[in-house]
């Protein structure tokens, strides 16, 4: 399978990101679990980058804040600068400027899910072969992966179109327009001091292999000191 995959990231910098988790932590342990993060799904995408014949890998991050990102991302994933004035247009912006430069099914994913497997990302690829579309489910009631063979800019535009979540509403519009979908299992981000709790738990849990987040442990175990 041939297909670019899209990194979407804001810049690690402290009191700009994981805000939520500084009812416990300092800006600066936000900053640095962040850049964790990072971290450990770029080493995640390289090693997946060499199971397929073409692997392009784009990392879609906040103008001007590119070089914010140069010791946690390899320059394996070609810069896209985000445009658009809220998410659902940045995000279709960089799925059609990682299309036009790839010619190839897009999938576009977060930062914040540290634990996803690997085989997530298998599975998502080999949907795009059966599928018009491959949506990873969150527990917020959105999505932390979608994938498609061509960008699909209805997808991306909701507003004035009730108050249904992003995940239903992604849904209706694919039925709408005839867009056949795979699932992928539901996941979820770290955004709350009760998910980061829930991180350190599963990481003791987790078999140690090549893609165990090596990175997001270190300073998982800083923060709380064990």
């Amino acid at each position: 399978m041939q297909a670019a995959l899209v990194l979407m990231s804001r810049p690690p910098i402290p009191g700009k990101t994981k805000t939520g988790l500084e009812s416990h932590l300092k800006k600066e342990e936000c900053a640095e679990l962040h850049q964790a993060f990072l971290k450990d799904i770029n080493t995640n995408f390289l090693n997946l980058k060499k199971v397929y014949s073409r692997l392009d890998l784009y990392l879609s991050h906040t103008p001007a804040a590119s070089f914010q990102f140069t010791d946690v991302i390899g320059d394996q994933f070609v810069r896209i600068p985000q445009r658009g004035k809220n998410l659902g247009e940045k995000m279709y912006y960089a799925i059609f400027d990682a299309y036009q430069k790839s010619n190839l099914p897009v999938l576009i994913t977060g930062y914040e899910l540290p634990l996803l497997d690997i085989d997530i990302f298998t599975e998502a690829l080999a949907g795009l072969k059966e599928r018009d579309l491959v949506i990873g489910p969150s527990q917020a009631e959105g999505y932390y992966l979608i994938g498609m063979k061509k960008p699909q800019k209805f997808l991306f535009d909701f507003e004035n179109r009730g108050n249904s979540s992003v995940l239903e509403k992604t849904i209706r519009e694919a039925s709408r327009h005839n867009l056949k979908s795979h699932f992928l299992p539901e996941a979820s981000d770290v955004d709350t001091f009760k998910e980061l709790l829930q991180l350190r738990s599963e990481l003791i849990k987790r078999e140690v292999d090549s893609n165990y987040p090596q990175n997001t442990q270190k300073i998982i175990r800083k923060i709380f000191d064990y």
